[in-house]
Order: structure tokens, then C-alpha cells, then sequence
């Protein structure tokens, strides 16, 4: 036992004089760090975590005192689950503070370069864990905890940008805050301008919460231009459109849609709409005509006896405003414009008819 004892001791020496060789340290903090490796090899952890405590205290940039410390805190973060966060986070600013120490080195030895990789997986580890508590509060409906340990991730790595998808998932629903939500939002945007979701949720944002088109528009107008067959897209740019009177615009982007999807009902219903805003009435009718081809409803014949009594095409418009008081017998509406159709015919058999049916009625 004693020989083995000497042994650890020598391997401790050894990369003591190692890592001394590049940063200096007095004798105290020598023998400190010395009787730190020692008594951390031999399981004696809170002797040794005073020990490296004594080099960083002369020395805070003391590479494997910042690594060995950090693995103890990481260690104790699992041992430890009511202080896990804690520990955590100490562990991943000592393992930042010792890669940028290793990384400083000259030269970076292959002892180095393998020491810094595993620090790295070690620091993302810890990250992912603090991370992951974060998204348990959440769950359990503990929202400021949550934002709390979220905004620690921030800080700890800026560069990623799930904690604030998850901050955003929070303040989206906050109705006491809602510039909150924005500001998250477009720091994400800032940060992954690139991902396709990411301006799919910033077009979304602003069309359903803001009701803001033309910054909707802009968003969506980007997403056409990397998925312009995404007709979900095109009819939210085309509703943008349309509210911004930009009914020549609105009018193509529908029928980019309807030229991908001929029997979408919804795109048919708004290029009606988009053609009649444009004074474009015979466009229209066509868009009407073939939504009626799909979906003969009540309010699809209720809008078509208007449109054609417009354009005074009275043998059609009796033809709809009949099936229009089939689906509605008790309305005195398409009565009436069968009534006046028929004067305008000179039909006075579909006159009597109808005004008697209408008389009935009253």
C-alpha cells in the first residue's frame, strides 16, 4: 500500500511539474496543488477541492486547478441534487475558464488538445443538464423558476438559441407581456435567420398576434422565396395582400396557389373576393362558378344572386337563386331577386310563381 501511495505521489509530482512549467505558482501553491492531485486520487474530495482552492486563490487561471475543481462540482451536482444547479454552473465556468487556459498554452500539446475535447464534452453536458432543468419547471408549471434557469443558459452560452424558443413559449402566452414576447422572438430570428421555421413563426407572430401585415408580409415574402410551393404560405401572404389593398399582388399569389391545388376551397373563396375588390366582376364569377363545382352551400349561393344580379345576368341568377330558396325556403331574399330577375326576363309565369311563394311568406 505504502509503495502504491508513492507511486500516485510521483504521478502527481509529474504533471504538476508539467502544468508549473507553464503557469508558475509559489511553493505554497505547489505543495498545494500537489496535495490536492493527491488527495483527489485517493477519493479524499473535499481535502483536495481546499487544496486547488489555495492555487486559484493565488492563481485564478491555473488550468488544472480550474479543471480538476470543475469536475468536482460536476461530480457533486448529481451527488447532490438540491444544489444541483449550483454546482452546475460552477462547473461549466471552470471548464470555460480551463479550455481558454489550455487553448492559451504554446505550444498546445496532444495531452492538451485531448484534455480540451473532453472539457468541452464535459461543459456541454453540464449546459444540457441545467438546460434540461429549465424545461421541468416549465412542465410542472413553474414559470419563473423556468425563465429564471432559462436566462442562466442564455448567459452561459449566447449562442444558442433554445432557451429562448422556450422563453418564447412562455411570454407568447403572457398576455401581460407582450412585447416581451416580440423581443424574444426576434432575438431568435437575429440568431437562426436561416432556419425556415424560425421566419415561418416570425410571419405568424406578427399576422396573428399584431395583426400587423406589413411586417407579416415581409416574413412570409421570404419563406416564398425559399419554399414557393408552401401553399400554406401563399395564403397567408395573399390575406396580407388583400388587407394592404394589394389586390394585383394578392390576385397572382392565389393563383399560385390554385395552380397547385385547383379544388382548394378556401384559395377559390379568396380569389373571388380579391377579383371583385380589383372591379374585375366576370373573374369574379369564374372563381365563384367553381367553387360552386365543389362546395354548394347556402352562403356560396347567397353570394353568387348577388354577383350576378350585379352584372345583370338574370337567366343565371334565376338558376341560383332558386337553389338558393331550395336550401333556404322560409328566406324572403332569393325570392325577391327571382321576383325582379323575372320582371327583367318578362317572364310573368316565374313572376306569379315566386310572388305567390313570397306572399305565402309575409
Amino acid at each position: 500500500m505504502k509503495q502504491l501511495s508513492i507511486i500516485v505521489l510521483a504521478i502527481a509530482l509529474l504533471l504538476t511539474a508539467c502544468a508549473g512549467s507553464r503557469q508558475k505558482i509559489s511553493p505554497t501553491a505547489n505543495v498545494a496543488l500537489r496535495t490536492a492531485n493527491m488527495e483527489r486520487n485517493q477519493g479524499n474530495i473535499e481535502v483536495a477541492f481546499k487544496n486547488y482552492e489555495i492555487v486559484l486563490a493565488e492563481r485564478p487561471d491555473h488550468a488544472e486547478a480550474l479543471n480538476n475543481t470543475g469536475r468536482i462540482y460536476y461530480k457533486n451536482a448529481s451527488d447532490f441534487p438540491e444544489i444541483a444547479l449550483e454546482n452546475y454552473t460552477r462547473a461549466f465556468n471552470n471548464f470555460t475558464a480551463a479550455i481558454a487556459q489550455y487553448n492559451s498554452f504554446d505550444p498546445v500539446t496532444e495531452a492538451d488538445k485531448k484534455e480540451i475535447k473532453q472539457l468541452k464534452d464535459l461543459r456541454t453536458s453540464a449546459w444540457t443538464r441545467i438546460f434540461q432543468m429549465g424545461a421541468r419547471e416549465q412542465e410542472e408549471g413553474n414559470t419563473k423558476e423556468a425563465i429564471e434557469i432559462f436566462e442562466l443558459t442564455m448567459q452561459l452560452d449566447p449562442k444558442r438559441d433554445e432557451p429562448l424558443r422556450k422563453l418564447y413559449e412562455i411570454y407568447k402566452d403572457d398576455a401581460s407581456n407582450p412585447e416581451k414576447a416580440e423581443e424574444i422572438l426576434t432575438q431568435i430570428f437575429e440568431q437562426a435567420s436561416d432556419d425556415i421555421t424560425v421566419v415561418k413563426s416570425m410571419g405568424a407572430f406578427y399576422f396573428n398576434d399584431r395583426q400587423d401585415y406589413t411586417k407579416a408580409m415581409e416574413f412570409f415574402e421570404i419563406v416564398k422565396e425559399k419554399e414557393p410551393l408552401d401553399t400554406n404560405n401563399l395564403l397567408l401572404l395573399t390575406v396580407c395582400q388583400y388587407e394592404l389593398h394589394l389586390y394585383d399582388e394578392a390576385l397572382e399569389n392565389i393563383q399560385m396557389v390554385l395552380s397547385l391545388e385547383p379544388n382548394n376551397t378556401d384559395a377559390l373563396a379568396d380569389a373571388n373576393s380579391i377579383a371583385y375588390q380589383k372591379g374585375d366582376k366576370e373573374l369574379s364569377l369564374q372563381y365563384m362558378k367553381r367553387l360552386l363545382t365543389l362546395k354548394e352551400g347556402e352562403e356560396e349561393l347567397r353570394s353568387i344572386s348577388y354577383l350576378l344580379n350585379e352584372l345583370k345576368q338574370y337567366e343565371e341568377l334565376v338558376v341560383y337563386a332558386e337553389k338558393w330558396h331550395d336550401f333556404s325556403p322560409e328566406d324572403q331574399e332569393p325570392l325577391l331577386f327571382i321576383i325582379n330577375a323575372a320582371k327583367e326576363l318578362k317572364n310573368k309565369t316565374l313572376e306569379k310563381k315566386y310572388t305567390d311563394i313570397f306572399k305565402k311568406l309575409q
